[in-house]
């Protein structure tokens, strides 16, 4: 028996208990937490930074971001509003999913910028974008500027 109690102490001291209470992520899910990984290494990069093909201006990066996990989007936020299906009700809106905006112009109804539902906390909506003022970073949709901007969110990785 004491030989047991030494084995199963060696067994945790390997593998802990974090290791066999791990949460399988279906495969959308995966893909979700993968964009916003990837995404998350270019905080702080300025706006229209090239990377290899592409440059980080709003569509650029989400297009970026989504080929990465095998997701093929249009290239400008004009065309992005039509990519993927639309979700009807903001608080089904999921990480990796893309918003959509009116640019400088709010009255203006014409997309202009995107970025990607990064997470929600407290009722508020995150999401990571690339900013012509901030470059790459991560805002809530209850800033003003963008509160009164926002057109719709769209799903292209689906379920």
């Amino acid at each position: 028996m004491v030989k047991f109690h030494r084995l199963w102490l060696v067994l945790l001291l390997i593998f802990p208990l974090e290791v066999f209470n791990q949460i399988v992520l279906s495969p959308s899910e995966y893909k979700r937490k993968q964009i916003l990984w990837e995404g998350e290494k270019y905080i702080g990069n300025k706006y229209r930074t090239k990377h290899g093909k592409y440059i980080f201006d709003c569509s650029g990066y989400v297009k970026y971001l989504m080929s990465g996990v095998g997701k093929n989007v249009t290239r400008s936020s004009v065309s992005q509003i039509h990519d993927g299906k639309r979700v009807a009700d903001i608080k089904d809106a999921r990480p990796g999913d893309i918003m959509v905006f009116k640019g400088r112009n709010a009255r203006n109804n014409r997309p202009g910028h995107v970025g990607l539902v990064h997470h929600w906390s407290n009722d508020t909506l995150y999401f990571i974008h690339s900013s012509v003022a901030k470059g790459v970073v991560i805002d809530h949709l209850y800033d003003p500027y963008y509160a009164a901007r926002f057109l719709q969110i769209r799903d292209v990785i689906g379920d």
